[in-house]
């Protein structure tokens, strides 16, 4: 383009020259008379051809603006689509960037607590405590009422007697101390002396850890519910119809002495030592308020979901930093720990009914023994 525009650069002098020279000329060429002088035709020769590099240089200098404008209008084009395509990538980024704060905020919100995953921790210890306990419980119902109707399974060859004669050696032996009583006959260890006596020794345990711990619960439960076995009446004596209603009466007292002694097997079955709990009771107190490595009933790692762990201050601090999401997990936590306790509640409330209920019934045998309501004729007389 810059060639061309020379070239029409250097026409359009040769064209100016000539002209020059033709106006310069014609003052002197008015003066001769030269009819055969061609000097206008020149000039009008030389002005057409000047017409006609003019009208060339023209069109050429618009079709250099064309150029050029077309030329300006792709460096714009490019540039507005490389600011475009810039802006898309900054709006891109920002939307990636508000996503992924979005996606982080969410999930610490749905993260579970750090109480609640210590909460959960050892969830299948629960239901395994629940099997043991329900076995201790069933085992300590089997015996007790064998004892008290004096199965040969349960009690020595001997006979009942031989389970008092058993029982007061045990007393002598382990629960009655000689420096405490100031009697020679006791042997047992200070530490252990009435341990047998105490309501602490089975209502105040949370779990039983070793094995003279729970024998000392048990001690406790006979003193209290069957404190002596006595010798069932034959059977095969009961000929008339007043021995065959002792026999009857007495099987009643057996069954209503067992009552009493299931709701103390009930109360030491819960204690028992349950699998898998040490290290949630452990994660829920944070290793204080317990023994460390201490095996962990039932009935303690549920005091210490309803009860004891909210004894800590750091634990409502806890609380007031929890989201909604982990507040209403913690909310439904403790629902259900509520609704075990309900339950538990439920079965101990079933069995104190049952004894009010027999000691309704023993009420109203001692009515029976009034004069006249077993004897219709001697009241009339």
């Amino acid at each position: 383009m810059t060639v061309r525009m020379t070239r029409i650069a250097r026409g359009i002098g040769i064209g100016m020259l000539a002209a020059a020279v033709v106006l310069a000329a014609e003052p002197v060429s008015a003066h001769r008379c030269d009819r055969t002088d061609n000097d206008r035709a020149e000039a009008s020769r030389a002005i057409r051809v000047l017409t006609g590099e003019i009208d060339e240089m023209e069109r050429a200098i618009i079709e250099a603006l064309r150029l050029q404008t077309g030329q300006l209008s792709g460096y714009t084009a490019q540039s507005t689509r490389a600011l475009t395509q810039a802006l898309d990538a900054q709006t891109r980024l920002q939307a990636q960037t508000a996503r992924e704060v979005e996606e982080t905020r969410t999930m610490r919100a749905h993260a579970p607590s750090r109480s609640a995953c210590s909460t959960v921790t050892g969830l299948a210890g629960l239901a395994a405590s629940r099997s043991t306990a329900e076995n201790a419980a069933s085992s300590a119902g089997e015996v007790e009422t064998g004892r008290i109707v004096s199965d040969r399974a349960v009690v020595a060859e001997a006979g009942s007697a031989a389970d008092g004669a058993a029982r007061f050696d045990t007393v002598t032996r382990q629960y009655c101390s000689s420096a405490r009583a100031g009697d020679e006959t006791c042997r047992g260890d200070d530490a252990w002396h009435g341990a047998d006596l105490k309501p602490a020794t089975l209502l105040d345990s949370r779990t039983f850890r070793d094995e003279a711990a729970l024998h000392a619960a048990i001690e406790l439960s006979r003193n209290l519910a069957a404190p002596v076995v006595h010798d069932p009446l034959p059977l095969a004596s009961a000929e008339t119809d007043r021995e065959r209603r002792l026999v009857l009466l007495a099987r009643a007292a057996d069954a209503r002495t067992a009552l009493a002694a299931d709701y103390f097997g009930y109360a030491r079955s819960l204690r028992v030592p349950g699998v898998g709990l040490r290290a949630w009771a452990d994660a829920v107190t944070g290793g204080s308020g317990r023994d460390a490595g201490s095996p962990v009933s039932r009935y303690e790692l549920l005091e210490l979901l309803a009860s004891r762990r909210f004894d800590d201050p750091s634990r409502f601090v806890e609380l007031q930093e929890m989201s909604a999401d982990n507040l209403l997990r913690e909310l439904a936590m403790l629902q259900a720990i509520s609704l075990m306790l309900d339950w538990e509640r439920f079965r101990l409330d079933e069995r104190r009914g049952a004894m009010e209920a027999a000691r309704l019934a023993i009420g109203t045998e001692e009515m029976r023994r009034l004069p006249g309501l077993t004897d219709p004729g001697a009241a009339a007389e």
